[in-house]
């Protein structure tokens, strides 16, 4: 027992904020946030931070001030809940223990001070809203957030996990890697697997003038095809005259939406919106 609770101890890290004394979590060791930080030096964070903040900093001061931390906003939030309503969980502590400390630091905090706003904004906030829907001002946290993300991927401090997810995107516009030729080998399967059981069950590939195009996550043509097989059955049984996008951009999931890269944001919706363009469908079905 006693060699468990030392190696406990060995991964609970402090840190220091001028308004929460101590923050103290278990940490689970991850390269995107552990090791990307070697490479950082304070030019480039302060760069960073006021190229993300910009002429932004009196909307932050104004939203920071506007609250009258009344508590709504820690009881709309599941971390906070979850973990005995500890108070550096709750929203408006993220974002002063974060974005709060950069503008007064005038944007010049070290590479662990980094890690630690990447911890708090990638892994105990899931950007859900619900503090913002919960706010008697309308006070936007999750937009504050969003910032912080934006700056720590700017930087390259990112768990791992949503690091190969936002790369992925970037290079192949879907979150598993998938190529062309892997998603529609992967609609003929659906096809085949199907075919003794609905002789009529087809996934139509760039049905032009099709009813609605149907956009699936990356992850089900990969590991989840069923999902994309019950779609079939609904559209087949509904009479439906549907498609999926054969070229281009299918995947609808916009992992990089969560990092904030507002450039493969943008493209992600752009190739959706152009493949509807192409096969001049009516209506857009994306999943979840």
């Amino acid at each position: 027992m006693a060699v468990k609770n030392a190696a406990k101890e060995a991964v609970k890290e402090k840190y220091v904020s001028r308004d929460f004394k101590e923050y103290v979590r278990d940490v689970i060791p991850d390269k995107g946030l552990d090791e990307t930080i070697a490479g950082l030096t304070p030019e480039k964070i302060e760069k960073t931070i006021k190229a993300v903040i910009g002429g932004r900093s009196s909307r932050i001061k104004a939203v920071m001030n506007t609250c009258i931390h009344c508590g709504l906003c820690a009881e709309a939030c599941q971390w906070y809940l979850s973990n005995d309503k500890d108070p550096t969980y709750s929203p408006v502590a993220k974002m002063r223990m974060t974005i709060w400390e950069m503008i007064k630091r005038d944007g010049k905090v070290d590479a662990e001070f980094i890690k630690q706003c990447a911890r708090i904004v990638f892994t105990e906030c899931n950007i859900c809203h619900r503090c913002s829907m919960y706010c008697p001002y309308g006070l936007d946290i999750t937009f504050i957030i969003g910032m912080v993300r934006r700056i720590c991927f700017l930087l390259g401090v990112i768990p791992q996990r949503q690091l190969d997810q936002a790369q992925a995107h970037i290079i192949t516009q879907n979150q598993v890697w998938l190529s062309e030729n892997d998603w529609l080998d992967a609609i003929q399967f659906i096809e085949e697997e199907s075919g003794a059981d609905y002789i009529d069950l087809r996934v139509p590939i760039d049905n032009e003038g099709a009813e609605v195009m149907f956009l699936p996550l990356g992850a089900e043509p990969k590991t989840g095809t069923y999902h994309i097989e019950r779609t079939a059955k609904i559209m087949l049984v509904a009479g439906v005259n549907w498609t999926v996008p054969g070229k281009g951009t299918w995947d609808c999931s916009s992992m990089s939406m969560f990092v904030r890269d507002m450039v493969t944001m943008q493209r992600i919706v752009r190739g959706l919106y152009e493949n509807a363009a192409r096969l001049r469908i009516k209506t857009m079905m994306l999943t979840e």
